[in-house]
């Protein structure tokens, strides 16, 4: 595969598209952000799998939102990236990369008879929603929709009873749901501090203090 060429047309299909967040392009630096977080989960889970796959997992995941926002995207995505590749690809490459989108939303399923790769990708989505960029999409959002701090700090509670083990079920390797579990903490720790300050008080006043 040509990846410059496909890169190109990822470019031209997702970048002026706006995300739920207001953020301008986002499930176009989504998907690349996926592409490596796949490459990385899958050097630790298949150490001797060298660079097999690795174009196929990198173009899956730039691809595998391309149709977000429509009724079973995963389908409709993987459908419309066979469209839009069908001339940038073997006929194995487009089936393993139609099988890796098709499935990467699938979380109820039995997923024993997903290919490891199809799994990989799955993991890789699921923790680029988490995390330190997912507080900054939400606030944007927030400031989009000219929330108060008071307000701001109400939706912060809330949204931490949501974090803990239900997204860490999801996930389908141990590497995944340790990263997840230190996102998780990171998140927990942003949200007290943010609750702290954000009411006027004195993040850690004990150890300023003494």
């Amino acid at each position: 595969m040509n990846l410059v060429k496909i890169r190109q047309i990822l470019f031209d299909e997702m970048y002026e598209k706006v995300q739920w967040s207001g953020e301008k392009s986002g499930k176009y630096y989504h998907g690349k952000r996926v592409a490596k977080l796949a490459l990385t989960l899958k050097k630790n889970i298949l150490p001797n799998d060298g660079d097999s796959h690795d174009d196929i997992i990198t173009v899956a995941g730039w691809f595998h939102d391309v149709m977000n926002g429509t009724d079973g995207h995963a389908l409709a995505g993987a459908e419309r990236t066979k469209i839009l590749l069908s001339e940038h690809c073997s006929e194995y490459e487009m089936q393993e990369i139609y099988d890796i989108i098709y499935r990467h939303d699938d979380r109820h399923s039995d997923r024993n008879s997903f290919s490891v790769y199809a799994k990989i990708q799955q993991d890789a989505d699921h923790l680029d929603h988490f995390g330190a960029h997912d507080i900054w999409a939400r606030f944007v959002t927030l400031s989009l929709n000219s929330r108060t701090i008071a307000e701001v700090i109400e939706y912060v509670k809330e949204w931490q009873k949501s974090v803990g083990t239900r997204f860490e079920e999801e996930l389908n390797f141990d590497i995944s749901k340790k990263i997840h579990r230190e996102k998780a903490e990171f998140f927990h720790s942003f949200a007290e501090r943010f609750i702290t300050e954000g009411t006027g008080k004195i993040w850690n006043k004990d150890i300023i203090f003494d």
